[in-house]
């Protein structure tokens, strides 16, 4: 058997002294991991910190308020106006828009032509008869030239002279009479007329067909929608409706459900009665006019504008912001996607937002627009 290694005192001394060293290391390896995962788990509340909580944002002028941009229809259903009274083959027909005089059609070598007249014409004009039917004639020549003074629906012998110049720049034959048929009463021109489905050009005609359709004068302002749309769309909502430089505001009255899903809602002037009011004969007279409308769901508001989230409310109800100068009380009168407009604070005051908890961003004082810029900065209207 091998002979025992002999350690030396000195050695024995070192070796516990290293032993003693690798503990003590270890122990203070262990104590900074410790303290540094404590420190992780419990945040020490720091003024710096509770400072950054604090946010500000300025309040600015703006608007708050929502709208759908869509188009009101405005119907005017069409009646026959007039029945045809001459005899003979179709030759020539003119639809769409006319103004007083206008030819709308023509029999052999006969023009019709349309006169704004509230009765319709019934007899042949010529000289000597009397009436309220011969007035719009007589209007017609003055406006042609062709007569002087004033419409007294006497055709006398003026009148007979007026209508043969008028014939004869026509190139008819200088009758000096007006025969049935050749004039046709419209209510209000320029009007958008309609022809009878007799009247087609080849056709050959024996009198008493259907020959004109016009406006009644009755107008129907209605919003036709999809079903998404409807949803949208509040029984409160009003509808801001513009044809060029007119504008008014109309009402749902109510509203009614088709085959294919959509709803039409009927629509009023705020109290009753057409949407155009006194102004209705700017409207072509068509039997169909699309309008430029927009249908306002949540009201436009315009004022001071701040962060919805700045707004604080009391126990009592009242409202108020938290300013650099202190609390200071507002007046809420309108809100919408995280803006309030309010009474109460000046454009430029800086607000404490509620732990910025809005995404607000701190605003430090801004310089000034320039002229025609941010007034609108802080509106939330759609359309």
């Amino acid at each position: 058997m091998a002979d025992a290694v002999k350690v030396s005192p000195a050695r024995r001394v070192l070796g516990v002294v290293l032993v003693l060293l690798l503990v003590a290391a270890a122990a203070g390896a262990g104590w900074w991991a410790s303290r540094a995962t404590l420190t992780s788990q419990v945040p020490e509340a720091s003024g710096e910190q509770a400072a950054a909580e604090v946010v500000w944002a300025e309040a600015s002028s703006g608007s708050v308020g929502r709208s759908l941009p869509l188009s009101t229809t405005l119907r005017q259903p069409a009646v026959p106006v007039a029945q045809n009274a001459l005899p003979g083959v179709v030759t020539s027909v003119s639809t769409g828009e006319v103004a007083e005089g206008d030819v709308v059609y023509v029999v052999g070598e006969t023009p019709v032509r349309v006169v704004e007249a509230d009765a319709p014409f019934w007899r042949d004009l010529a000289r000597g008869v009397k009436g309220e039917d011969v007035r719009p004639l007589q209007r017609l020549l003055i406006e042609e030239g062709h007569l002087g003074g004033e419409p007294d629906g006497d055709f006398g012998w003026n009148t007979e002279r007026a209508v043969k110049a008028w014939q004869k720049d026509q190139g008819l034959e200088q009758t000096g009479v007006v025969a049935l048929g050749e004039l046709v009463a419209v209510s209000d021109l320029p009007a958008v007329v309609q022809l009878g489905e007799g009247i087609v050009v080849g056709r050959s005609l024996g009198g008493g067909e259907d020959s004109v359709l016009a406006p009644t004068g009755e107008r129907e302002f209605v919003l036709v929608v999809t079903q998404e749309q409807a949803r949208l769309i509040p029984a409160e909502a009003s509808v801001e409706i513009t044809f060029e430089d007119h504008r008014w505001t109309a009402v749902i009255a109510g509203s009614e459900l088709d085959e294919f899903g959509s709803t039409t809602f009927t629509l009023t002037a705020p109290g009753g009665g057409e949407v155009c009011g006194e102004e209705c004969g700017v409207l072509p007279n068509d039997a169909q006019v699309t309008l430029r409308s927009d249908v306002v769901i949540v009201p436009r508001v315009e004022g001071t504008t701040v962060p919805a989230a700045a707004v604080r409310t009391r126990p009592d109800g009242t409202a108020y912001l938290v300013t650099e100068d202190g609390e200071v009380e507002v007046g809420v009168r309108g809100s919408g996607q995280g803006v309030a407009v309010v009474d109460g604070v000046e454009p430029g005051t800086r607000v404490q937002v509620l732990g910025g908890t809005q995404g607000v961003q701190p605003a430090p004082a801004q310089p000034e627009p320039e002229p025609g810029q941010g007034d609108d900065s802080a509106s939330t209207q759609e359309g």
